[in-house]
């Protein structure tokens, strides 16, 4: 609230300053008001720490909101209407001299509202004195609400019976410190990271304590932290608890030599328990005092926080994982029913299991709720836990809300509103990074600064939610870059409490979630909308609607085709989420919502075109039209949207139609842009007034020409080159290209794919040596497919040219029937994958003596790899073979392999193991799958094969294992799927039993 608070301030003042004429009348009562929103902005902190258990506060904070969305209304009106009449004329006026002054109906409209909310404020700035609210700096006093004395922790376990699921966590941790960090010479620091409640001090306390610890440290010493950071108290903290009496009163450098001293050639262990601190000057302080013992001591420290893992560890962060749902009801099972047999209440207990599934993995809860449930026998009671939430339940028995309450409270101000509202999205939902973001704009959570756009801010925002635990990464791309995020189902109760204190109820009244029938999503407002009529009748009483999404199942899609022109009604939206929906085409009327920011048409597969009028939409910053496959034509103004940020598609018409030199000021796009029908360009001079260089942000460029055209219009080559993007590009896609070569600005890239094209060399006969050699500065992947004519990566002009794609590190050939050449040398080259390419020139393969991994796929005229071009794979450690079923030898070639640790043969007509695998001495895993004709593995499998760890059969007729497999003491893994004579055998009791008994993880399926 503080944050939307300071955002209207904001607002009001510069419209104030910038529109003065405009504001006749009401810019005295605008200027009351600003003053107002300030002191009252002034006391939020400490309305924000007592708004949980004082109702009268609670009551005083719903008061402002709606008051709060009144003003932002008012604001939205006036600017939506001085938009209007700008635009809607010739646009050569400035605000500041247009006629909007003299629009005396509108202007006592205002005013009479202005006079309305004004009264209302006073009434709640006089009401935050009586209610004793004062101006509480941030940091000053902070946390006072929570930090009592019942959160400090100490050394020992206060109940070790309740510690389930933990050992395995206490044995890890352990071993990191004892064996692994032994000789590290400076300190090491592990952290220990989860969200409040999961355990992280007990397992501090469970590794603190165990025998191998008070072994190998001393001294050992816990300090409990908590949100105070300082470090002349820490310090004297860690001379107390060596020396076991306090410390007199000294100035910080004597406490610094003490502790020093009393460290200096030991070994010693330390536990900072419960850090919030964010600080890396205040961290290197204590650090650098503590860097005096010997070698191997250590510090863990327990944090919900990421960010402060990443500014004090050393060591890998231990992220704490949930418990078990059969975990979590032991515990709770222990605390609800004390010694009394469970069994004695069989409905109690069911009831108690669908309990313990509100807990979500989390000790704390479990042991709460069970101990609420302690003395409580009657099933109505326990009945009523299970349906209530836990934001419901009463706080001063469970504890489990105002333990979570801390990571809110710790929240910059222009966080605390974003987090609460995602409060709006069902419990277990996961959520793309822009949705958030676009629904945080949209509601005016957020504001740009000098430096950031107001979606950079978002992406701060959510990344340090998520550093908090307050957000959980649930889906990552192959760079372990988060792409969905979910709350855990206690931190979505935590939100839903805070929305419920702020708003009296969980939902907003500014966001619309429609889910049609059968959708699990839930709608923000309590309706149920089936049929176009009465959708049209309830969005024209939404006036102050920020946000609206439909979502819809593929099984219900058919109900919503079309988009009512009531959706012009809603003045105030600024966010329209139509994606995968079955609309297909738009009403005009969208183009008189002045104020929309996003328009997500995101996979709407049969949309064919876009409202003629979109030029209105001056404010747009997102079209999103990803995957419109079926969109025909652009409107001819797109061009003069200036403040895109998205255009995810555009479509080319020719001469008449949408041209590509209409995106020319369209220089702030980001994010990815796909063209299609590059074929239609009829002069390559409007492919270079793009401007695609400028467009600074761009990441990501879809090129596409039509692979069945019938007519061509320009030279596809003359084309490309002209739409050189920016240095740096991350992804190049380019389809249908009928060029013989590309340009050399693809080397900039640093990732291209290229599918269905004619080109016959990646670097042709036309460039020069000098342009070769410079070629791939950026480039680290190239992605090759479906290229009939493709001869090689050079052409024979320019092949030998040194330092040719000196930095590509992943290489992809895929149904490439004349690829002949031979490969460049590549020295940082470390996979390639060469799959249905019949002539490919194996020998040089040589080349690639960094390579790590090497997959060959649907190669049947290979019997044999090729001898000579393994030779130079020293590095190699990972080999694939896929479906390259003539393939009987692997060559002497092999021997050359001396890293392989992975190998992976599927697929194969062969009736034994190639005797090269005995070479493979460093071989760690094995995977044998679809050996059609394999009925034994070779006598000599144990026997050479010392280092292997996992192995893995699939689909093959084996009959037995050789008896050597015994001899196997590394094999830590062994599954045998779909080989069923051999699975019957190895069953426990089975003839071949005895073979593989040893193996500890054994994985069996018929």
């Amino acid at each position: 609230m503080e944050a939307f608070v300071g955002i209207l301030v904001d607002t009001l003042n510069s419209m104030i300053q910038k529109e003065s004429g405009l504001l006749c009348g009401v810019a005295t009562d605008m200027e009351k008001l600003a003053r107002l929103l300030s002191t009252i902005k002034a006391v939020l902190e400490d309305a924000e720490q007592k708004q949980f258990t004082d109702k009268a506060i609670q009551l005083w904070f719903q008061e402002l909101n709606g008051v709060a969305y009144e003003i932002d209304d008012v604001l939205d009106d006036y600017a939506a209407e001085a938009s209007r009449v700008k635009y809607k004329n010739s646009g050569c006026f400035s605000l500041m001299c247009y006629p909007i002054a003299g629009n005396l109906v509108f202007r006592h409209r205002i005013g009479t509202r202005m006079k309305e909310i004004l009264e209302k404020f006073n009434a709640i700035a006089d009401e935050r004195i009586k209610l004793g609210l004062i101006d509480q700096k941030r940091g000053s006093n902070h946390f006072q609400v929570d930090s009592t004395g019942t959160r400090e922790t100490g050394s020992l376990l206060k109940e070790p019976d309740l510690v389930l699921g933990r050992d395995e966590a206490k044995d890890e941790i352990v071993k990191i410190l004892v064996n692994q960090v032994r000789d590290n010479q400076n300190v090491s620091v592990l952290p220990i990271v989860g969200v409040g409640g999961l355990g992280k001090t007990t397992l501090a306390q469970l590794v603190f304590n165990d025998e191998r610890i008070a072994k190998h440290f001393e001294p050992k010493l816990w300090i409990w932290v908590s949100e105070d950071f300082n470090v002349k108290r820490i310090i004297k903290a860690l001379i107390n608890s060596i020396r076991g009496t306090p410390v007199e009163e000294l100035e910080l450098d004597p406490l610094q030599r003490k502790l020093q001293e009393l460290l200096r050639g030991k070994r010693y262990l330390v536990v900072l328990d419960d850090v919030w601190n964010e600080n890396l000057e205040e961290w290197e302080k204590l650090k650098s005092v503590l860097e005096c013992g010997l070698r191997g001591s250590s510090i863990i420290m327990t944090t919900r926080m990421e960010k402060v893992a990443t500014i004090m560890g050393t060591l890998q962060t231990y992220y704490l994982s949930s418990l078990s749902e059969n975990q979590c009801w032991s515990l709770f099972r222990q605390r609800a029913f004390g010694r009394q047999e469970a069994e004695e209440y069989p409905n109690l207990v069911a009831i108690g299991k669908e309990i313990v599934k509100k807990c979500g993995g989390v000790p704390l809860a479990a042991k709460a709720l069970g101990g609420f449930l302690r003395f409580k026998r009657q099933e109505n009671e326990w009945n009523s836990v299970k349906c209530s939430e836990i934001w419901n339940l009463p706080q001063d028995t469970t504890h489990i809300l105002p333990a979570l309450r801390l990571s809110y409270l710790n929240l910059p101000v222009e966080l605390r509103g974003c987090f609460a509202y995602c409060a709006a999205f069902p419990k277990g939902y996961e959520f793309e990074i822009e949705e958030v973001i676009h629904l945080w704009m949209a509601n005016g959570l957020l504001s740009s600064n000098e430096t950031m756009e107001v979606e950079d801010v978002g992406v701060v925002v959510l990344t340090e939610l998520y550093y908090r635990s307050l957000f959980q990464a649930v889906k990552e791309d192959e760079f372990g870059n988060a792409l969905t995020f979910k709350m855990h189902d206690l931190v979505h109760d935590l939100a839903r409490s805070v929305m419920k204190a702020k708003h009296g109820g969980t939902e907003s009244n500014r966001t619309m979630i429609l889910g049609m029938p059968d959708d699990q999503l839930t709608v923000a407002f309590p309706i149920t909308i089936t049929g176009i009529d009465q959708y049209s009748s309830f969005l024209s009483k939404c006036g102050s609607l920020r946000a609206l999404m439909v979502k819809s199942m593929e099984s219900t899609q058919e109900e919503f085709t079309k988009l009512s022109h009531a959706i012009s009604k809603l003045k105030h939206l600024r966010h329209l989420d139509l994606s995968r929906s079955l609309i297909v085409e738009l009403p005009n009327s969208i183009c008189d919502l002045w104020n929309l920011q996003i328009l997500n048409l995101n996979d709407s597969l049969i949309l064919l075109s876009l409202p003629k009028g979109m030029r209105f939409l001056r404010n747009l910053r997102h079209l999103c039209l990803h995957g419109c496959w079926s969109l025909t034509h652009m409107p001819s103004g797109i061009g003069k949207l200036t403040c895109l940020r998205t255009l995810g598609m555009v479509v080319l018409s020719g001469k008449k139609g949408f041209r590509l030199s209409k995106l020319r000021d369209l220089n702030m796009l980001r994010g990815g842009l796909t063209i299609m029908h590059l074929e239609r360009i009829e002069d390559k001079k409007d492919a270079e007034e793009a401007c695609l260089i400028k467009k600074q942000s761009l990441h990501g460029l879809n090129l596409y020409w039509d692979s069945e055209r019938t007519i061509q219009r320009y030279n596809d080559e003359e084309v490309l080159e002209a739409l050189k993007p920016r240095p740096n590009l991350q992804l190049l896609r380019v389809l249908g290209f009928n060029g013989s070569s590309f340009p050399s600005w693809i080397s900039t890239v640093t990732e291209v794919v290229v599918h269905e094209s004619a080109a016959e060399y990646i670097v042709g006969v036309q460039e020069s040596t000098a342009a070769a050699a410079a070629m791939s500065p950026s480039l680290k992947q190239l992605e090759l497919e479906n290229m009939p004519n493709l001869k090689g990566m050079l052409g024979r002009e320019v092949q030998g040219t040194p330092e040719v794609f000196s930095q590509l590190q992943s290489l992809s050939f895929k149904d490439c029937p004349m690829l002949t050449l031979p490969l460049p040398r590549m020295l940082s080259l470390k996979e390639l994958c060469v799959d249905s390419c019949p002539n490919m020139a194996w020998a040089s393969i040589s080349n690639l003596t960094a390579l790590k991994e090497l997959t060959i796929k649907h190669c049947p005229e290979l019997e044999s790899l090729p001898e000579e071009g393994l030779r130079g794979l020293a590095s190699l450690q990972e080999l694939h073979l896929v479906r390259c079923y003539n393939l009987v030898s692997l060559s002497m070639g092999t021997k050359a392999l001396k890293s392989l640790t992975h190998l992976c043969i599927n697929g194969s007509h062969a009736t034994a193991l190639p005797e090269e695998v005995k070479h493979f001495a460093a071989l760690q895993k094995l995977e044998l799958e679809s050996f059609f004709n394999l009925t034994s593995l070779p006598d000599w499998f144990g026997d050479h094969l010392t280092s292997l760890q996992d192995l893995t059969l699939k689909y093959c007729p084996l009959e037995t294992l050789p008896s050597s497999i015994q001899k196997m003491t590394t094999l830590q893994h062994l599954t045998i799927f779909r080989c069923y004579r051999l699975g019957r055998q190895c069953k426990r009791g089975g003839e071949e039993w005895h073979k593989i008994k040893h193996i500890p993880d054994l994985k069996i399926e018929n």
